[in-house]
């Protein structure tokens, strides 16, 4: 397996309408046709769903120029809403924006229209919440006002960027956007946008009404390769806390009690910096969910090298197998466990959207 990041090249088609209450692709997402060509590479997963234990994947590589947005397989689903979840889905991204993350967002964002698609299809009518939560505890635009940034010779945070500005951004600093946990609205640094997401309906996160749900969540997912080593298990804590979901808080409105919990980790390292224990990060989501059922847990991280293979400086090894994201998901009924450096994330994403569905059946909330 190859760990370039190639992407399959696909021809856009756009969607017009708004976007209706419920979850729909709307004009933010696209309908495509993909061509590939295939080269025998495979995205290596580790599921486990509470009726079955399975390991596989595969994965579809192509020629491309720059990020282009990849939906994977087109595949006929039976549309239908499952009896539980109430219609509901929260989506919960923890996604590390430390300097070796470059790889490992252009593969989100490239993947992420055709899992919206796949939700949609799969899951008709459905209502979602999408946050990208704050990994580290820190703003990084904080990093744009440094000698790196606006100390250098330009004024904007770096050079070819147009959207911060170094005399007025910074004054658009929120407490939130410094709160472990809490909703990203407004990443900056090279990778990201350097502007304030200004979402539908005026919160940290996305709703379905969302009328542009692919370029929103660009806004909120391109983290940048700018922050601190992250704290992906006391940010999971943070983001499902009373604290922060409670009525004026950071994250009010996100957690849902009626709603299937998605958590999805994209880190192609390891959590060194949590000083919370797997457990006790398991305990305080089942607080918050009561119910084991209703939480599907998703990391995107380290794999071991397969023999042979280079070590490229955006993909960690993890050598012994210890990366201690599996201690946490381990303890799910519903996980999944994909390569941070695989070909294509498509193939990750299409087996969430099965668990998802999966547990939708299984959770109804009482």
């Amino acid at each position: 397996m190859t760990r370039a990041p190639i992407l399959a090249a696909l021809v856009l088609a756009t969607c017009g309408g708004n976007a209706p209450p419920a979850f729909s692709t709307g004009p933010g997402v696209t309908s495509v046709s993909a061509t590939t060509s295939s080269s025998g590479s495979s995205a290596d997963t580790t599921s486990t769903s509470a009726a079955d234990d399975s390991t596989g994947g595969s994965g579809s590589s192509g020629t491309s120029t720059g990020i282009l947005r990849d939906v994977g397989a087109a595949t006929e689903f039976d549309p239908g809403q499952p009896k539980g979840c109430n219609g509901k889905v929260d989506l919960l991204f923890l996604i590390s924006r430390d300097i070796r993350m470059q790889l490992a967002q252009e593969q989100l964002l490239a993947s992420f229209p055709g899992f919206l698609q796949t939700i949609a299809k799969r899951l008709e009518g459905f209502d979602v919440h999408i946050m990208a939560a704050n990994p580290d505890g820190e703003w990084t635009g904080d990093a744009c006002q440094s000698e790196k940034g606006c100390g250098a010779y330009w004024p904007h945070c770096f050079e070819g960027d147009e959207n911060w500005d170094c005399m007025n951004s910074v004054q658009e600093w929120e407490p939130c956007d410094s709160e472990l946990g809490a909703g990203v609205t407004f990443n900056a640094g090279e990778g990201t946008m350097n502007k304030r997401c200004h979402l539908d309906g005026g919160n940290r996160y996305i709703v379905s009404s969302e009328p542009d749900l692919a370029g929103q969540f660009e806004c909120i997912a391109a983290a940048g390769t700018w922050g601190p080593y992250p704290a992906p298990g006391d940010a999971l804590i943070a983001a499902v806390s009373t604290e922060l979901n409670k009525d004026g808080a950071c994250n009010a409105g996100f957690l849902r009690d009626d709603a299937l919990l998605v958590v999805a980790i994209i880190d192609n390292a390891f959590d060194e910096q949590s000083t919370s224990s797997a457990k006790t990060q398991y305990d305080k989501v089942i607080a918050a969910k009561k119910d084991p059922r209703a939480v599907v847990m998703l990391a995107i991280t380290a794999f071991p090298l397969e023999e042979g293979e280079p070590d490229e400086p955006d993909c960690v090894d993890d050598i012994d197998g210890s990366n201690n994201y599996l201690s946490l998901l381990e303890q799910f009924p519903f996980h999944l466990r994909g390569d941070a450096c695989a070909p294509s994330y498509v193939p990750f994403f299409d087996e969430a959207v099965g668990m998802i569905d999966e547990a939708c059946g299984s959770f109804v909330p009482q």
